[in-house]
């Protein structure tokens, strides 16, 4: 998002102006612009911030949610892997010693 900075500059806004127009805290407008988005306060906040500084410095408001949502989205969890010759054999001993321990060792069935 370091693209912001480029923009605002290019219409000739200056942060300090956005700051006075929107009463958003300069340290939360460096965030946006940095895509740092944890300085921000969360919530219906951040969505509310995001906008007014789009607007303020003619940018499409949708569009800088949408790139926000997507930056903040999480991560699918990686698939575990399909198990091993080495995990099987593992789990059989695992499940041997916890059978003894019981007192019942598996017998062969015939």
């Amino acid at each position: 998002m370091t693209d912001l900075a480029a923009w605002r500059k290019r219409k000739g806004v200056s942060l300090a102006a956005i700051a006075a127009a929107t009463k958003i805290s300069v340290r939360y407008l460096e965030a946006i612009e940095a895509g740092n988005f944890r300085a921000l306060p969360g919530g219906a906040y951040t969505v509310s911030y995001l906008r007014q500084y789009a607007r303020a410095i003619q940018y499409d408001d949708d569009d800088l949610v949408e790139r926000f949502q997507r930056a903040t989205a999480p991560k699918p969890a990686p698939a575990a892997a399909p198990p091993t010759r080495l995990s099987r054999a593992l789990s059989r001993i695992r499940s041997f010693r916890t059978a003894s321990w019981h007192g019942g060792i598996p017998q062969p069935r015939d």
